[in-house]
Order: structure tokens, then C-alpha cells, then sequence
């Protein structure tokens, strides 16, 4: 993980003057962790279906790109289940917070539902009924608050190889500055899609981590009222 050839500005959030970082703080403290903000009004960033490229909200409208960069503040694993294909952006059927504990219909342990075994699957590739979801919460650019970034089930193998790897060299997910890009490939179907690869760009100074680590914080106190949809786990 060599930080030799790259200079990557961290997101303005972690490199604010004190006093506008502690505003920054507050605000969020009281619109997002406060309850304010409900669980589907964080902007979320999602892989768009049967493209390698990323659906990012901005105030225009969405744009796409093949490549995001930024800090992950946060992270979990995340399940959901929908009875209908075309649910679209409504609560689940059955939902987990940790990847473990199913709330809704069936509900109960993930780990032994029929829905969460392999083939169940509606389209025949293959894959699971119950999705599972590891959800970012990444900080970019000029955004003062994070955004949801949501890797579907066929991202999640790479994306623990790349927390493990930031294990092995004892760095925190929150301590690094990191890009997700998105390579094309096929399912069992023949259905093209984006998966997502992790790139580590470098460390982050210690000022730097330390506004992260008060993101970290802030966000375990939110994430566990944003729920996981049908679009998160659909591009694959």
C-alpha cells in the first residue's frame, strides 16, 4: 500500500478550521443523528443496473462516473429482503441492520432463512432471495455530510479482501483515503454489471483521522435507522 506516487486531497470535511468543523459537527449532530433526517433522505450512491458505472446524486439531478474516492467513516453489513422484484424506494419486507437478526417476514436468523441460501433468487443467477448489503458511509469532496454507499452482494467478497488488507497493515477503515471503481462483468444469466474494486490512495494525517473518528462516531449513532432498499442491492 505505497503512498509514494499519490496525492489525494482528503474531503473539506476532514480539513476544516476547528471552529467550522465543530459547527459542521453540530449540525450534524442535530439533523442526522437527532432523527430530523429519516433513514431515506441520506443521498446515496449506488451501482447502476447492468453498467459498471456509479449513480451519484447532485443537485442537478444524478450523474454517473466510474470511479468515487473519499473516506469510508463507517461501515456495516446490512441485509434485505423483498417479496416484489419492483418494490422500488419503499421499507423491505424483511430487513437486518448487522447481517444477522432479520425484522420483518420471515425474520429471525439470517443465517438459517431459506431466503439468505444461494439459487433463491428471483432471476436465476444464481444468487440470494435476501440480499446482503455492506453499506459505506463515505465522506467526498466538498460534501459536509456523508453519503450511503451501497455494494451489492457480488462486491462484498472484494470489498472484505480490501478491509482485511487494511487490517494487515493496522490501518483503520476510517484512516484512509480510498477509491471504489467499478469493473464490467457478467452474472450466471449473462447480465451485465459493475463490481466494485477498492484502491487504497493513502493515509490520512492525524488531524485528519481524528475528524474521522468523530464522523465514526456520529454515524454509528445514525446507521442503524438507515434501511436498505431495493435499488441498493439490485445491480447485479
Amino acid at each position: 500500500m505505497s503512498q509514494e506516487l499519490v496525492a489525494v486531497t482528503a474531503p473539506t470535511a476532514l480539513t476544516l478550521q476547528d471552529d467550522a468543523a465543530k459547527a459542521v459537527q453540530e449540525a450534524f449532530a442535530i439533523n442526522i443523528t437527532s432523527g430530523s433526517v429519516s433513514e431515506f433522505d441520506l443521498p446515496r450512491i449506488k451501482v447502476m443496473s447492468g453498467a459498471a458505472l456509479w449513480l451519484i446524486p447532485t443537485l442537478e439531478g444524478e450523474e454517473t462516473a466510474p470511479r468515487i474516492e473519499g473516506v469510508i467513516v463507517h461501515a456495516r453489513d446490512t441485509r434485505v429482503y423483498y417479496a416484489s422484484k419492483d418494490a422500488g424506494n419503499v421499507p423491505p419486507d424483511c430487513s437486518s441492520p448487522d447481517g444477522m437478526t432479520g425484522h420483518g417476514k420471515p425474520g429471525g436468523d439470517c443465517l438459517r432463512c431459506p431466503l439468505a441460501q444461494f439459487g433463491t433468487a428471483p432471476d436465476g443467477g444464481g444468487g440470494q432471495a435476501c440480499k446482503a448489503v455492506k453499506q459505506l458511509f463515505m465522506l467526498r469532496g466538498d460534501a459536509m455530510f456523508p453519503e450511503v454507499v451501497s455494494l451489492p452482494p457480488t462486491s462484498g467478497k472484494n470489498a472484505r479482501q480490501f478491509f482485511l488488507k487494511l487490517t494487515t497493515q493496522g490501518i483503520p477503515y476510517y484512516g484512509a483515503l480510498v477509491a471504489i471503481e467499478l469493473e464490467k462483468v457478467q452474472n450466471a444469466a449473462g447480465k451485465p454489471y459493475g463490481r466494485a474494486v477498492m484502491k487504497f490512495l493513502r493515509r490520512l494525517t492525524p488531524d485528519e483521522q481524528q475528524r474521522a473518528v468523530e464522523f465514526h462516531h456520529m454515524c454509528g449513532q445514525f446507521a442503524g435507522r438507515v434501511q436498505t432498499t431495493a435499488a441498493d442491492a439490485a445491480a447485479e
